[in-house]
């Protein structure tokens, strides 16, 4: 599709408020929109929708880039179906090109040896020049971002809600000391969109596709932490969790990823 053809932001905001897929978005040019726009009348409310909302994005220095975009992220290019149609980034969009990035995830009620693990291996990784990825949440993710930030290195947050907001509101100062620390957030989630389960098992995706490798800090067997794990598999990303002294019910799915041969043990 050459540039002439490409669809601007509002163009495809609208063919996602007509409830198309990414994966029809990419393959639409100028010409089939128009002549969607011609046929379905409801495509003109939904410009004005979208546009109202660039305006808004615009007051608070949000910027969109779609999957028509010459700098939209090409990590995110390599998922097809999965991929958004739209992010949403908020801060250094520079980070997004990157050439390495490590995503550190974990149970959001993890103990102190997990926050631990987290916090350590976010500061190792970022010393060594890696964009490091988490999702926000409280726990792993918040100890995997504010071990990045201690360094002065880079963090993304992928996030589950429009980034006029923040979940969970705890981490309203983490938001602002990644921001002020050069780093940036990122969502899928328009404008005002609340988080809700569905949403966090979609930011999942996100954290381990924008990554090179992901490393499961601590989490049991049963969390939202093992979706990550798996979509990481599913895109051929390498993956790590951290191993312990102690082999308890809080690290039983570092345990059980490992002895299934579905991740590599790490230790600090």
């Amino acid at each position: 599709m050459n540039n002439n053809s490409r669809l601007n932001t509002d163009e495809i905001m609208c063919l996602q408020m007509a409830g198309l897929p990414t994966s029809e978005i990419i393959k639409i040019d100028l010409t089939r929109f128009e002549e969607l726009y011609e046929t379905n009348p409801i495509y003109e409310e939904y410009i004005g929708k979208a546009n109202t909302i660039l305006d808004r994005l615009e007051a608070l220095a949000i910027s969109a880039i779609t999957v028509h975009d010459d700098n939209f992220p090409k990590r995110l290019l390599t998922i097809g179906n999965d991929c958004p149609a739209i992010i949403y980034c908020l801060g250094n969009t520079a980070l997004l090109r990157k050439k390495k990035a490590v995503a550190i995830i974990g149970a959001r009620a993890c103990d102190k040896e997990g926050y631990s693990m987290a916090y350590k291996l976010a500061m190792k990784y970022a010393h060594e020049g890696n964009v490091i990825v988490s999702g926000l949440a409280l726990g792993c993710d918040t100890a995997a971002h504010r071990g990045a930030v201690d360094v002065k290195g880079d963090t993304i947050a992928v996030v589950a809600t429009g980034l006029n907001l923040t979940h969970p509101k705890e981490n309203i100062q983490l938001q602002k000391d990644i921001l002020a620390n050069n780093g940036l957030l990122i969502s899928e989630q328009p404008y005002g969109t609340k988080a809700n389960p569905t949403r966090l098992i979609a930011r999942n995706r996100l954290q381990a596709a924008l990554s090179d490798s992901v490393i499961l800090a601590q989490c049991p067997e049963h969390s939202g932490s093992i979706h990550t794990m798996r979509f990481a598999r599913k895109y051929d990303k390498t993956c790590f969790a951290a191993t312990y002294t102690h082999r308890t019910d809080i690290n039983s799915g570092n345990y059980y990823l490992i002895e299934s041969s579905l991740a590599m043990p790490v230790c600090l």
